[in-house]
């Protein structure tokens, strides 16, 4: 009873200890302020948390700030955005976001314990854990991956909270499935993987596979029989499928109104194909390899001994390693999959240190480790942190503390006070002085007005289209979407395709930009560095002469991207479904001449939606806004995909009217996500039932 009253004052000891240091890291002086969070993509992110507010309580929708428009939320998990949006009627909307961002941080150490405390290894084990993974959390040998502080900084905070409640799920569901229980929690956390980040959710389902492969070598082993296909139905490998099956297809239904749209419209996005990336400094960090030698020694001694209460650990750097070794040329990074290796391989280490410590007496284990906390938090952690210090307070300071903020403040209030319109801006790496490279992506915010780059790259197919214009106009272009092939700087092809991309106005910022931009723009103004410019000849709306019809197949993005560098745009090609939907363009095509007189006027412009008047009946209006499942026409036919990524309509009245409204797959999805609601609560009012009769009989 002693000795257990011990334990229990060491692991709250040890988690004052850990929360108490990570505290003591944070500047919450700058968290407090209410000023935008700056950084890397984080200062870009600032821009989504403001529109999830705008369009609150909808979930996603469309956004016309980014790409020419885009799905807004469609392609990137909302859980988190909207999380901010309900934090910010208590707190300012800013440090609401500051918060958040560094929620997965202050998790991981709870959620790494209540895993190993779930998979059943005892006192210090999941204590061992907690504080390892700060070893983790203060990694700085990569900052984009995922998990660890420097990538939270970077903007990958979504990440760093899915990941933490991944390892809660993982406990969990190795008990569930033991004990057959906590279904609906584990229904819950694997819900908010979903929607927080799919790394961990894909990952998540790897593991199950390889949970119920185990069920069944157990059954086969225990039966000592020779496989074959009625195996599967054996009465633990059925009640691990089924236990799974529940998990995983209630979670997918629970969060179908965002997961079966994500999946359903991916052919609507712009893809990345990254190259693999494999370093043997990153797999083996010099901070954390002591750590990792101790972890393959007790995978080898817990293999030796036959030991199975590793496996689960083991089971997630297996699983992990099959998309980081194989994964290449693909829309997702292999990478991206290390921080799950590196974070199992500590816990593997805590479990290894923690049988060391059953050779210790008793009244020294509590010694023991507080002199191990005291040694990881006062000498360790100090010596592998450099510059996690300088980006928290880069960060956090906010865009409106720098020095440069004036300057922006300027450019932003000279471009809120012209007409609408979409602006267009040289890209450079000096913009950090305002907090971000990325700042000026929140222009939406600071103006009022759309303009091209944006975040959420993958989520408009407009996205390829936008870096060509990029690369073409800026010298030092950021080249975003990897493995698409750029085109070099040529400033007269940029400003063809800016005027066709319906660019209203141009910032450029150095001398030589400049001087191109006074050649084929009109000048407006000097703002600080800044120069504004009018792009003539530059509409959101064009009649089409003349069109190429053209069967849309999988490799209609290919083509369009070659008629894009080719630079004829006379003739845009529209790609038709289907022969049906080629009848009726041809049906409502009609042969005119252009006119001086007739007119095609914008008459009114909204978020998601716009109305136009035009005297051209019957011809094709090419429509700059991307292409996109929802947009619904009135006084047209259409919308219709034409290149290089927009919408084209053909006027059967004077008066158009464009929408935006849910697609087929939102409509299914939303329903899917009410009748798993509905299952789900059904369940647990069934188990609630069941506990409490259980309860009523241990009583009698």
């Amino acid at each position: 009873m002693k000795y257990l009253k011990f334990q229990r004052i060491s692991v709250v000891l040890i988690f004052i200890f850990i929360f108490g240091y990570l505290i003591s890291q944070i500047p919450w002086d700058l968290i407090f302020s209410d000023t935008m969070v700056g950084g890397g993509d984080t200062g870009s992110h600032n821009y989504v948390v403001y529109y999830a507010q705008e369009i609150f309580p909808k979930i996603k929708w469309w956004s016309p700030d980014w790409y020419a428009g885009f799905p807004f939320l469609y392609f990137y998990p909302p859980l988190l955005y909207y999380t901010t949006v309900l934090l910010s009627y208590i707190i300012p909307l800013n440090i609401a976001f500051k918060l958040i961002t560094l929620l997965g941080t202050f998790l991981l150490p709870l959620t790494v314990f209540l895993c190993l405390l779930f998979l059943d290894f005892k006192f210090p084990i999941p204590s061992l854990g907690a504080l390892l993974s700060l070893s983790y959390l203060f990694l700085e040998k990569f900052s984009i991956y995922g998990g660890n502080i420097p990538s939270t900084l970077s903007g990958v905070f979504s990440y760093s909270f899915a990941f933490a409640l991944f390892f809660l799920f993982i406990g969990l569901l190795v008990k569930g499935i033991k004990e057959n229980r906590y279904l609906v929690i584990n229904i819950f956390i694997l819900s908010l993987m979903i929607l927080s980040h799919p790394f961990s959710a894909m990952i998540a389902v790897l593991f199950a596979a390889i949970i119920f492969l185990q069920s069944v070598i157990t059954t086969l082993l225990r039966k000592n029989v020779v496989i074959h296909p009625q195996l599967i139905i054996e009465k633990e490998a059925k009640k691990v499928f089924l236990y799974l099956i529940k998990v995983f297809g209630l979670a997918f239904g629970l969060t179908a109104f965002w997961s079966l749209p994500f999946l359903g419209l991916l052919s609507y996005t712009s893809k990345m194909s990254w190259t693999r990336v494999i370093k043997f400094e990153e797999i083996f960090p010099t901070s954390l390899m002591i750590f990792q030698i101790i972890a393959i020694l007790g995978i080898i001694y817990a293999f030796l001994k036959k030991d199975k209460k590793l496996f689960p650990l083991v089971f997630i750097i297996c699983v992990s390693l099959i998309p980081f070794l194989f994964l290449n040329n693909s829309s997702i990074l292999n990478a991206r999959f290390l921080p799950f290796i590196l974070m199992a391989s500590l816990m593997i280490a805590a479990c290894t240190l923690g049988s060391w410590v059953r050779y210790i007496k008793k009244p020294f284990v509590f010694i023991v480790l507080l002199v191990f906390s005291g040694y990881m938090l006062f000498f360790y952690l100090p010596s592998t942190i450099s510059y996690i210090p300088f980006w928290m307070k880069w960060n956090y300071e906010g865009l409106q503390s720098k020095d440069a903020w004036p300057e922006l403040e300027s450019l932003s209030d000279y471009l809120k006070d012209l007409p609408y319109g979409r602006v267009m801006w040289e890209y450079r790496s000096e913009y950090d002085k305002f907090g971000t490279p990325r700042v000026l992506e929140n222009l939406p915010i600071f103006t009022n007005k759309p303009t091209f780059e944006g975040l959420l790259i993958e989520s408009s197919i407009s996205g390829y289209f936008h870096f060509i214009n990029q690369a073409e106009t800026t010298k030092t272009p950021t080249s975003a979407i990897a493995g698409l092939e750029y085109p070099p700087f040529n400033f007269e092809n940029g400003v063809k395709h800016l005027q066709y991309f319906g660019a209203q106005y141009f910032v450029a910022y150095t001398f030589e930009i400049k001087e191109l931009a006074d050649e084929h723009f009109i000048r407006m103004s000097d703002v600080g560095g800044f120069r504004v410019y009018k792009i003539p000849h530059s509409d959101l709306i064009e009649v089409v002469s003349d069109i190429n019809l053209r069967l849309k197949t999988k490799k209609w993005l290919d083509e369009s991207i070659d008629w894009y560098k080719k630079m004829d745009l006379s003739q845009p090609i529209v790609f038709y479904q289907n022969e049906k939907e080629l009848e009726n363009i041809r049906g409502y095509l009609q042969q005119k001449e252009l006119t001086e007189n007739a007119i095609v006027k914008i008459k009114e412009i909204k978020n998601d939606s716009l109305i136009f008047a035009t005297d051209y009946l019957g011809m094709p209006h090419l429509i700059k806004y991307s292409y996109f499942p929802g947009w619904r026409v009135k006084g047209a036919k259409g919308p219709y995909l034409i290149s290089p990524s927009f919408m084209m309509v053909i006027p059967f009245q004077n008066e158009v009217t464009l929408e935006y409204s849910y697609n087929i797959w939102d409509k299914i999805g939303f329903a899917m996500s009410i009748g798993s609601f509905m299952v789900i609560l059904l369940l647990w009012l069934r188990n609630l039932s069941f506990w409490q009769s259980q309860k009523g009989d241990e009583k009698q």
